[in-house]
């Protein structure tokens, strides 16, 4: 199981929900991305854990 970085042990498919309501319901939707956006940051944290 991935874990997040606290040390929480997550399932894969509750990291690909993580992240698809990050994404889908929490990101801005800005016209431009920004590398330091955190949201962005966030999502890429959940997205490597999983790899």
């Amino acid at each position: 199981m991935p874990k997040w970085i606290s040390g929480k042990e997550v399932s894969k498919e509750e990291a690909g929900n993580s992240l698809k309501n990050l994404v889908e319901n929490v990101c801005f939707k800005c016209e431009t991305h920004s590398d330091e956006c955190s949201l962005a940051k966030a999502a890429a944290d959940i997205k490597n854990m999983t790899e």
